[in-house]
């Protein structure tokens, strides 16, 4: 994909969308230049117009970078992952890369992100206020898009406790496995991105002392998140519990079912044993009676059902 450069300003409180070319000399109100795949031209020529810092312009060409902010001088660079479901591969993440100037806002990002796709649809609203309220409704909406990946994964726990009470099988375990690693990677995402918002709600040069709370409000969703991430964590690892515990009772059962086969055929083996001696004389019955086989085979027999029932009585079977 060609890189995509979509520049829109508020020009006498309208709002303007066009290519970088077009951006004018002289703004009165906010600009939002928005990167999709970028390289190093389009960055360099992004970077020219509001004085970007190399440094991390550079981060905008390696991903992917952990969340953090970074405070320069004159802006602010902050990376932002926004997770997503992959079915059958656990939890990715798309990263987003932003500057944040007193009145200009940049984001890099290599796909499309739904996030920024619906504050586009509703720019003006948002710029007329300033790119500080720009960048709130970006991220706003990308931690209200985290809510449904932790629903996932609990509905996910849910069935697979359900599974592992009834029958547990080392195919539910890999899926086990799986949820527990989603779980790793979204706790690694949301506990650096709750600094973020700390930071960002603290910065006073580009931040209006009017959207502070607003931000606050977003650290407080991540919060909320951090600790559904830490829940379900500790209900997988209840969930492990019950699969172990299952596979234990099942070998337990197991055992115990061929240990009462084995008990019954032990004195069995030990009548077929003695009568396949040769000491002929004292036996019982005598070794030339017509009935001493039917005898014997009925004895057996005997013990057999005895052994069964006094199993079945004590409860061992």
């Amino acid at each position: 994909m060609a890189v995509q450069i979509t520049v829109r300003w508020i020009e006498s409180g309208v709002l303007r969308s066009d290519g970088l070319d077009s951006l004018p000399e002289k703004l009165s109100g906010a600009v939002w230049i928005d990167v999709l795949e970028p390289d190093e031209d389009s960055l360099a020529a992004v970077a020219s117009l509001f004085d970007l810092p190399p440094l991390a312009v550079e981060d905008c060409l390696h991903f992917p970078q952990r969340p953090k902010i970074d405070v320069y001088p004159h802006v602010t660079f902050l990376v932002w992952l926004l997770p997503h479901v992959v079915t059958g591969d656990g939890v990715e993440s798309s990263e987003l890369d932003v500057f944040l100037g007193p009145e200009h806002l940049v984001t890099v990002h290599r796909e499309r992100i739904s996030a920024v796709t619906r504050v586009a649809e509703n720019a003006e609203e948002f710029m007329n206020r300033g790119v500080e309220w720009t960048l709130h409704a970006i991220l706003d909406a990308a931690v209200d898009g985290v809510f449904p990946v932790v629903e996932s994964l609990s509905d996910e726990l849910e069935t697979l406790e359900d599974l592992m009470l009834a029958d547990a099988r080392p195919a539910n375990l890999q899926r086990l496995y799986a949820a527990k690693r989603s779980l790793v990677q979204l706790h690694k995402v949301v506990g650096p991105e709750r600094d973020v918002i700390r930071g960002l709600a603290r910065l006073e040069a580009f931040v209006e002392p009017e959207a502070y709370m607003y931000f606050q409000d977003i650290g407080d969703h991540l919060a909320r998140v951090a600790d559904e991430v830490d829940t379900y964590r500790e209900v997988a690892s209840g969930t492990m519990d019950i699969y172990l515990s299952s596979v234990s009772n099942r070998m337990n059962a197991i055992m115990k079912q061929l240990t009462i086969i084995a008990t019954i055929f032990m004195p069995l083996t030990l009548i077929s044993g003695i009568y396949g001696m040769n000491v002929l004389k004292g036996m019982w019955p005598p070794v030339d009676a017509a009935w001493a086989f039917p005898a014997i085979m009925a004895s057996m027999s005997a013990i057999t059902v005895w052994m069964l029932w006094y199993f079945k009585r004590r409860d061992w079977w």
